[in-house]
């Protein structure tokens, strides 16, 4: 009967979950180090998408500094906004967070294979609820 009873309890352990936990894709998103969601923003009550960004992923924002090969303009981050070059990390100020769907991070690499060279510092990618 134990025997039994031990055999039931383990096919009911194998069959769960093992143990994860179940995630909406919602939650997968939130997660994400490299994307910020509208849903992220609206619990924000900053003034800016810089302010957003400063405050949820402020990694997003640290620089490496320039060497002797490279001046400080040459090596900045990249802001796009709906496809479009828009500016430096800066140019986030301009940008009030309730018209945003959506900002992503891409590293140097990422970036530069997506948009091109000159994105020594990655690139940051803003959605906004018009496109």
């Amino acid at each position: 009967m134990a025997v039994s009873l031990s055999a039931l309890l383990l096919a009911a352990c194998a069959s769960g979950t093992g143990g994860t936990p179940v995630r909406s894709a919602t939650e997968d998103q939130r997660r994400d180090p490299s994307l910020i969601t509208a849903e992220e923003i609206g619990a924000t009550t900053v003034q800016t998408l810089y302010d957003v960004v400063r405050a949820l992923r402020p990694a997003w924002l640290l620089q490496r500094r320039p060497t002797a090969l490279l001046r400080q303009n040459e090596v900045s981050l990249v802001v796009y906004v709906d496809g479009s070059r828009f500016g430096d990390a800066e140019s986030l100020r301009q940008i009030t967070p309730n018209v945003v769907r959506s900002v992503r991070y891409y590293s140097p690499s990422e970036a530069q294979a997506r948009f091109g060279p000159g994105h020594l510092q990655g690139a940051i990618e803003v959605s906004t609820m018009s496109h």
